[in-house]
């Protein structure tokens, strides 16, 4: 009877573990189609081609100008480089035999990794197997990540690596802790997305708060900000080199396509008056109503669609409402809350919220900190992952995929 008893809770475990298994496999593999078939606006695969060349700027337009900086009759990119660099060796490699290396064949390879890292973290904080299949689960299909990892455009692309960079900085500093590493990671962020790269301040408070590191932490914060200083002057001298002055991207120039962001950039790249906006679609933006036609108020299905400039977190990641209901006030949380708003400020004030997405997708530069809080502090309360959550975890990512689909729209 007692084997009997054992191999029923056994069986159990594992039906439950292979059903989101399942899901996840299905969802996986709609991120490997789109990925390797969405062929448009692959930037970094150009500069990376440029960069094999010695130039920093397109040597054939990829596809669109849009975005781009139009600089000394040259286009360039002004998003961070390490991307362009990831994809240096593919792109070399490929054209050799004649084939251009998209984006999409790369990054459904890192989103798996992101996957397994959210995995990999639950893990240190004692989760079971199932239940850090369910926290990666809702990071990556239950959260605007999703946004960026189904399609490969440079914007997305970018925001992809940016993450899978500060889940590697996080599982470090969750498992052997060394500095050195972690400030690697920080050193690539800052060339990829330098708002991101404020995550530096999460590791910086740690080291000088932390009663453990009393004795030794001019060594560690040393370990900790020499590399993230080679990679920012990495990043000023790629400046320079383009546009003859250390501290400018090119994103005051860029060429927008949207003439409401050429409004709000007039009213300036980081003002207070785009506080409100950026607010509102993080916070409260909602799905836009489906109406039969522009006439009556008739309502049809599936009655509502996204908008396309981005919608509230608690829409495409209800399940962080839980911070509200558990303790944050310890010394790591709140280091976690203060450095992902300092990363957050610049975002909000900036002009651009972003567009052609379901959610709020420039809040993943800050979006792992706050997650890894709610991993800490749930299991702190609630020891496992409660079937509500897990069920609202699901029913997420079915809507957040039909959000994505209805961007284009």
């Amino acid at each position: 009877m007692v084997g009997t008893d054992y191999f029923y809770k056994y069986y159990m475990k594992m039906a439950k573990v292979t059903s989101i298994g399942v899901v996840a496999l299905l969802l996986f593999s709609v991120v490997f189609s789109f990925n390797i078939f969405i062929k448009g606006e692959q930037q970094f695969s150009y500069l990376a081609s440029s960069l094999l060349s010695g130039k920093t700027y397109f040597l054939e337009m990829p596809g669109t100008w849009a975005d781009s900086v139009e600089w000394g009759g040259k286009h360039y990119w002004p998003l961070g480089p390490f991307p362009a660099f990831l994809m240096m060796p593919f792109v070399w490699l490929f054209g050799k035999l004649g084939i251009f290396f998209s984006q999409g064949y790369l990054q459904p390879f890192i989103v798996v990794g992101v996957f397994y890292l959210v995995f990999n973290i639950s893990q240190k904080f004692k989760y079971s197997k199932e239940d850090g299949v369910y926290w990666a689960y809702a990071f990556v299909f239950s959260s605007v990540f999703l946004n960026v990892a189904i399609a490969p455009w440079s914007w997305w692309f970018s925001q992809v690596i940016t993450t899978l960079l500060l889940l590697l900085a996080l599982n470090e500093y969750f498992g052997k802790r060394r500095h050195l590493v972690v400030g690697v990671y920080l050193s690539l962020v800052a060339l990829t997305r330098l708002t991101a790269f404020l995550a530096v301040v999460f590791f910086v408070a740690d080291i000088l708060i932390v009663e453990k590191y009393k004795n030794s932490r001019i060594k560690n914060l040393t370990l900790l900000l020499f590399p993230c200083l080679i990679g920012l002057i990495l990043l000023l001298l790629y400046n320079y080199v383009r546009f003859e002055n250390f501290f400018e991207q090119g994103y005051s120039y860029q060429l927008l396509a949207h003439p409401s962001l050429q409004a709000s950039r007039d009213i300036g790249l980081f003002s207070i008056k785009h506080l409100p906006a950026n607010l509102y679609y993080f916070l409260l933006s909602t799905p836009t109503p489906l109406f039969k036609d522009s006439i009556s108020k008739v309502m049809i299905f599936p009655y509502v669609k996204s908008t396309p400039w981005g919608m509230s977190i608690f829409i495409t990641s209800p399940y962080m409402i839980y911070l509200f209901f558990v303790n944050n006030k310890d010394k790591l949380s709140l280091i976690l809350l203060i450095a992902s708003l300092i990363i957050a400020l610049p975002i909000f004030l900036y002009y651009g919220i972003g567009f052609r997405q379901f959610g709020f997708r420039y809040s993943l530069d800050f979006f792992p900190l706050l997650f890894v809080l709610l991993l800490k502090n749930y299991k702190a309360k609630y020891k496992k992952v409660g079937m509500g959550l897990k069920v609202l975890v699901l029913f997420t990512s079915l809507t957040n995929l039909y959000f994505f689909t209805t961007i284009f729209d």
